[in-house]
């Protein structure tokens, strides 16, 4: 057998494999006769048939199929084998070049064989530079009136509805309309896109703003009428983008009795005893939120400039295991949200490519950031603490307690994860970062995935619904 290896694009290594013809005829004829014993041919007991009926029952296409597809993974792990420095770099496995199809048409048992496969390898990776790097990064202060905006959320969920006669609709009010909405062309109503007797949070996060800022200041009979266009999210979808008017029949109107802001509100959203200990908790959150949005724009700003150092061919192996990574991840954190059987039709073939698709560049850019952060533990031989690795791998060993983990694996994937932090924390006391007021910088392009809005439950605790990276 004759091995060539050529270097190619995205991080592959050709394999130009000539096989000489007698490794394709033993093949053939240890296949022929292990087809010989196995197979049943009418008239006779198995393995007592003659060669020809059964090569004739098999096929020739088949049988040549077969003998070709154990002789090139055999010449591939074996070529694979000879050549150390390109297996110990490998990342999954080959890929066949020639056209198999070409192959079962022209492949002849006995003679000799040429065809080309390609497997990708480890990138080499080139970075000018990776520390001394000065940036400016937004600093995000903390807005201590969202407490105020919060405390009022919960005021307004815990709020008593009260019917109102004596005066307009005013903001935080319920009102119960009849909404109608027409073609602004024709003037003729568009079927199911309205309703009687519909309840109307007079809110602008809960219902249409221009809406809403209509009714505001309307009395019970009042008819108010809004030109607008159909909005997206809003059913029935075909009405979309159409030019429309809403005619509403304000019917009643219900105001919202607040409760008073005191230790036993506090007490009834939270586990705290005062209501200054429930505004502390949440100034304290506010902060910590600023604090971390900060963090982020520092690390954004620094990793955007060491990967502008950056030269790396990556490969198509690791692409996709990012990219499978970023679709399960966002498929998890849906599937949770939805039922089970809208899920199972939701999610086809074309809905996850098209997310693939959406998700590439995301992908890239954090394989990028990965690749100049471990050439960084390279060069600087920074190392994970094994105490921090140990804690680690206890807490996630029990957060995962009844799934079927393996200990040694969770323990690589979280030791390269403290590498990589350790690396992004060097990077970060090798450079200088100047913090610059919100909104000073250039808006940075659109993100794959779009961010997702923190909840604050209960009893007070601000959470993002995201699925962990970590897990």
């Amino acid at each position: 057998m004759k091995v060539t290896l050529e270097k190619l694009p995205a991080s592959q290594i050709g394999f130009d494999i000539q096989v000489e013809g007698a490794k394709s005829q033993a093949i053939y004829d240890r296949v022929v006769k292990d087809l010989t014993r196995t197979i049943q041919v009418p008239g006779f007991r198995k393995g007592k048939a003659p060669q020809q009926l059964v090569l004739r029952q098999v096929g020739s296409q088949r049988l040549k199929a077969n003998v070709l597809e154990e002789l090139l993974e055999k010449t591939l792990n074996e070529a694979l084998a000879e050549n150390k420095e390109v297996k110990d770099k490998a990342l999954g496995g080959f890929q066949l070049i020639t056209d198999l199809e070409t192959l079962v048409q022209t492949f002849i048992p006995g003679q000799d064989l040429s065809f080309k496969a390609a497997i990708d390898v480890e990138p080499e990776i080139t970075l000018a530079k990776y520390q001394g790097f000065s940036v400016k990064a937004e600093e995000i202060k903390p807005d201590l009136t969202e407490v105020d905006r919060t405390l009022h959320e919960f005021q307004v969920r815990k709020s008593t509805l009260v019917p109102v006669e004596d005066r307009a609709i005013e903001l935080n009010d319920v009102a119960t309309v009849d909404l109608k909405v027409l073609d602004r062309e024709t003037g003729e109503e568009l079927p199911d896109a309205g309703e009687d007797d519909f309840q109307v949070d007079v809110d602008e996060k809960a219902f249409i703003p221009e809406v809403v800022k209509a009714l505001v200041g309307a009395k019970i009979d009042d008819v108010v009428e809004v030109e607008s266009v159909f909005p997206q999210d809003y059913y029935p979808e075909e009405y979309v983008g159409k030019e429309i008017k809403y005619v509403i029949t304000v019917k009643s109107i219900k105001g919202r009795e607040l409760p008073a802001l005191d230790d036993e509100f506090a007490k009834s959203i939270s586990d705290k005893e005062t209501i200054a200990e429930l505004r502390e908790l949440l100034e304290q959150r506010v902060i910590d939120e600023a604090d971390s949005k900060t963090k982020a724009n520092k690390e954004t700003a620094i990793l955007e400039a060491l990967t502008a150092e950056l030269e790396v061919d990556l490969p198509a192996t690791l692409v996709q295991q990012e990219l499978d990574f970023l679709v399960r991840q966002q498929a998890s954190y849906l599937q949770e949200r939805i039922d089970p059987a809208m899920a199972k039709q939701l999610f086809t073939k074309e809905l996850v490519e098209e997310m693939r698709r959406l998700n590439r560049p995301e992908a890239v850019k954090r394989l990028r950031r990965k690749v100049a952060l471990d050439e960084i533990v390279k060069q600087e031989k920074i190392v994970a603490d094994e105490a921090t690795l140990n804690e680690r791998v206890a807490g996630a060993l029990e957060a995962l307690k009844g799934q079927n983990i393996d200990p040694d694996r969770l323990a690589t994937v979280i030791r390269e994860e403290i590498l990589t932090e350790n690396a992004l924390t060097w990077l970060i006391e090798h450079s200088e970062i100047e913090l610059v007021e919100q909104g000073s910088l250039k808006p940075p392009a659109d993100e794959t995935l779009e961010s997702i809005e923190p909840e604050i439950d209960a009893d007070g605790v601000v959470t993002v619904d995201a699925t962990s990276e970590e897990a």
